[in-house]
């Protein structure tokens, strides 16, 4: 080991202190920057606005798009931010092309009080909605009328990894009617090509595009998408597909998501998979999408191999299909998912192969019946489906979405505990036999409780795993079947 002498201590000293000083070939710190339509931040106010604080926030989001680097936040308080307006532009451009730009390390939270409020700080996105609008005018009208001008992508990330985050925003209003040479033709919400960035909380809704009126991935697109909704979104040019979302040789992952009232000119008004895209979606929710022709909820096409885990078709209408059809050598999978309550107008209410495919099923309940044992074919029994409620009926409690409490039903869902025993119960509340329901809300916090024929035990026996009063050998099968899941058990 070489000893330094007094001399060489003092150098690497001067050298560690001037590296400090001048940054020493590192990245600058991370900061927050502060987006506000409402900031007082105007030419002539005198109010410079460098997005460092709510009272100097940038008025528009493409400035703080603008300012921001690898590692940095963008809170952006509710209000419209439109791709094409900046600090240069105020009433904005007019290019269609003028898009939200993911960076790789900048997260942009939306949601936020902002300025004036006696809490700037306070986050929430239902109660602070911010809006990122392709209506460049402000005129449009019901059912897309009067958006010929409207942006062609509200927002962009492509060549962006999943450190570009994107979170509480509701994307609206975006218009790919373009050229398909520019894929001005695709994703009027968002459009990602070879993209994969992280999209939470986010809504969208009311776009319109040939392919993936919501949102289309391209060339290996891969983003996650966790609670986000797609919702009365279009693909209706010239016979689009993909009214929600379209993905062409992209497999994203989607958790807690909802696609309700989509539509297409041509095939899956829900969701769109083309040429070996393989999406993997979880609780997931498919109510009212309909396509002129097959896949009302969901339409695979060429190859595609989709995983399903947990989620819920009702209400879907289509040709062929009415839940899902696929074509061509497609191959999904459906595991502990309810297809129930859908129309197929020529063939098929729930799920069509053709040409070649066949989809997998298990653990599931198929309105007309489905080959294999542990499949069933019984009314789920769901608590308000008129109401948008696809909760399970329980007679020792199951969630009620429109009143935001837990309540009691006279009849209990033969869908409750009947997943796939291998399949973790996650965070479904105590009772919960020990096995994960059927279902968009198995295996969450608000899955409906087990009953076991008599009235629930108020209190928790230790030992008793499933909550039907009793510690007998039940309880250790269960417990060993479930003992490397990686979810605590949550208590009521």
């Amino acid at each position: 080991m070489k000893w330094l002498n007094c001399a060489e201590i003092r150098l690497v000293l001067v050298g560690f202190v001037v590296a400090i000083v001048l940054g020493g070939g590192g990245s600058a710190m991370a900061e927050i920057i502060y987006v506000d339509a409402d900031a007082p931040t105007r030419g002539r106010s005198g109010i410079r606005a460098d997005g460092q604080t709510w009272g100097t926030a940038y008025k528009y989001l493409q400035d703080g798009l603008g300012a921001s680097i690898s590692g940095d936040q963008i809170w952006v308080a509710d209000g419209i931010y439109k791709p094409d307006a900046n600090t240069g532009n105020p009433t904005g451009t007019g290019d269609r092309f003028a898009t939200f730009e993911l960076k790789n390390g900048v997260a942009i939270n939306g949601g936020y009080a902002g300025f004036g409020e006696p809490e700037p700080t306070a986050r929430d996105i239902k109660v602070y909605e911010t809006v990122l609008s392709g209506d460049l005018l402000s005129n449009d009208g019901p059912d897309f009328a009067n958006n010929y001008e409207n942006s062609y992508h509200v927002v962009t990330g492509s060549g962006t990894n999943d450190t570009a985050v994107l979170d509480g925003f509701i994307i609206t209003a975006g218009n790919a009617n373009g050229s398909i040479q520019f894929d001005a033709d695709v994703g009027g919400g968002m459009y990602n090509r070879n993209g994969s960035p992280t999209l939470t909380n986010c809504i969208f809704y009311g776009n319109l595009a040939h392919f993936g009126g919501g949102m289309c991935n391209l060339s290996s697109s891969s983003p996650t998408l966790n609670n986000c909704t797609f919702s009365g979104n279009w693909a209706r040019l010239s016979g689009g597909q993909g009214g929600g979302m379209a993905n062409s040789s992209s497999s994203p992952t989607l958790i807690n998501c909802t696609f309700s009232d989509n539509s297409a000119g041509w095939d899956g008004g829900g969701m769109w998979n083309y040429n070996s895209s393989n999406p993997t979606l979880t609780n997931c929710l498919f109510i009212g999408n309909s396509p002129d022709h097959n896949g009302g909820g969901v339409n695979n096409w060429l190859n595609c191999s989709p995983t399903l885990t947990n989620c819920t078709f009702s209400g879907n209408s289509a040709n062929n299909g009415g839940g899902m059809a696929s074509w061509e050598n497609c191959s999904p999978t459906l595991i502990n998912c309810i297809f129930w309550g859908n129309t197929g107008r020529q063939i098929h209410d729930g799920v069509y192969n053709n040409k070649g495919c066949s989809t997998t099923v298990s653990y599931s309940d198929v309105q007309g019946g489905w080959t294999g044992e542990t499949n069933m074919d019984a009314d789920p029994c769901f608590a308000d489906p008129d109401n948008g409620d696809y909760h399970l009926m329980s007679e020792a409690g199951r969630w009620d979405l429109n009143n935001q409490i837990w309540m009691r039903d006279d009849l209990t869902s033969p869908c409750i505990d009947m997943g796939d025993p291998m399949s973790p119960i996650g965070w479904e509340f105590f009772p919960n036999g020990g096995f994960v329901n059927m279902g968009v809300y198995g295996s969450t916090s608000k899955a409906s409780k087990s009953y076991f024929g008599e009235a629930i035990c108020e209190t928790i026996v230790a030992g008793d795993i499933n909550g039907d009063g009793q510690v007998n050998r039940t309880d250790l099968e269960i417990m060993a079947l479930h003992w490397t899941d990686d979810e605590p058990l949550p208590l009521p």
